[in-house]
């Protein structure tokens, strides 16, 4: 979440809207968002109907339980994902360096088009 964090202005100045969506409680996503406040917005998905619909669901393992594997998903103006990434665990989540590269790619396509 740091570097989306570290880099938001960057992404938004080429006109990428971030939005986070969490199968979490709410509660305790805002209480989280109170300590670590975000510059983007955050959709909680309770009942984890989004999160199972993008087919990241982890219902159970040794680091977590009924959450989504840490994913990205770059979404085209016209509502097609364009390229995913799904961690293998909660560690793994794609670089910095991946996904701007990923965004630029995006952009180039859409310029062409």
């Amino acid at each position: 979440m740091g570097q989306l964090k570290e880099n938001a202005t960057k992404y938004k100045d080429l006109g990428i809207d971030i939005i986070i969506i969490v199968g979490q409680k709410r509660e305790a996503v805002q209480k989280w968002l109170k300590e670590n406040p975000m510059p983007f917005p955050f959709l909680i998905d309770e009942d984890r109907s989004v999160i199972k619909s993008f087919d990241v669901y982890h219902p159970f393992g040794l680091a977590a339980y009924k959450i989504a594997y840490p994913s990205l998903f770059l979404i085209s103006k016209e509502g097609k994902v364009v390229y995913s990434y799904v961690g293998k665990n909660q560690a793994d989540r794609p670089t910095n360096k991946e996904t701007y590269k990923q965004v630029h790619k995006l952009l180039s396509s859409t310029i062409t088009e």
